[in-house]
């Protein structure tokens, strides 16, 4: 195992430091191992998974090893290595650049762990955060009034298809009164909605919520706002996606949307909030 071979050359390494004094006398000089990394965290992508973490405050750490496993406690593998970023400064607190994992399967949820290698070969005990992640299919979709284009007008997120209003595979469709837009579910009672405001960034809402649901299955389309939805399948189990208006076309009666679908039954992670996020500390601490 990679672990044990870096422990026995950090072993034979140790036993060769030493030094001599004027009086021939032999000093031992230990070196430690390096501690793990801090404030592991990831953020969901579309069939891959952003792993980012802060390095210890040591000088000397040279690689970063990422381990993955499909079980909280037992079963992590090395994924890869990851060179480090010199620090010269001890005292700053820095994400390192981190690992993109995309050799991971959208609904499959996978566990994380960070260890420190320093310049003697020496590797840290994993990070002690508990960080998994369940990547998701996301993309971009535009909805057509359903006065202007009935056939164009709905989104089932299970497929990724632009469908008709009508169809019952429809989750979501667009209508509007006037010059304003509005996002409608297909059913009272399997489909919910809740509008979560202005987002610059479609991955600052992280998690769906746990209550708040709108109860009229309605909301109007305000550019730059994100709207979370539960649907409920034939088996009454939940899924989980969102949407973000990117752009409203009034002329052609037409809204351009950005999404993204959790396929993994009763799972509302959507996405961890982006780096620097403050909310991000608190859903680390949720999980």
């Amino acid at each position: 195992m990679e672990l044990m071979k870096r422990s026995i050359l950090a072993l034979v390494l140790m036993s060769l430091m030493v030094a001599s004094c004027c009086d021939d006398e032999v000093i031992a000089v230990y070196d430690p191992p390096p501690q793990p990394p801090q404030g592991v965290f990831s953020i969901t992508g579309n069939d891959s998974v952003f792993v980012y973490w802060t390095a210890p405050y040591e000088g000397d750490i040279s690689y970063f090893a990422v381990y993955r496993s499909y079980d909280e406690f037992t079963g992590y593998r090395e994924i890869g290595l990851v060179e480090a970023v010199p620090n010269s400064d001890l005292d700053l607190i820095y994400y390192e650049p981190g690992y993109i994992d995309d050799s991971v399967a959208n609904g499959t949820t996978y566990y994380y762990a960070i260890t420190s290698i320093d310049d003697a070969g020496q590797e840290s005990e994993l990070s002690a955060e508990s960080v998994f992640d369940t990547p998701r299919p996301d993309g971009r979709v535009t909805l057509y009034d359903e006065a202007v284009k009935p056939d164009s007008a709905a989104f089932d997120f299970s497929t990724a298809a632009v469908v008709g209003s009508a169809n019952a595979s429809a989750d979501v469709y667009i209508d509007r009164a006037g010059v304003v837009f509005y996002i409608n579910v297909t059913s009272d009672v399997d489909v919910f909605l809740q509008p979560m405001g202005f987002h610059a960034v479609f991955d600052s809402v992280g998690w769906a919520p746990q209550e708040g649901w709108s109860d009229n299955g309605w909301a109007e389309i305000v550019p730059g706002h994100i709207y979370v939805l539960v649907i409920r399948d034939a088996h009454g189990d939940w899924n989980y996606a969102k949407l973000r208006v990117l752009q409203e076309d009034r002329d052609n009666g037409a809204v351009m949307f950005q999404w993204a679908y959790q396929e993994d039954k009763n799972n509302p992670e959507l996405a961890p909030p982006v780096v620097g996020d403050p909310v991000r500390h608190e859903a680390q601490a949720a999980r």
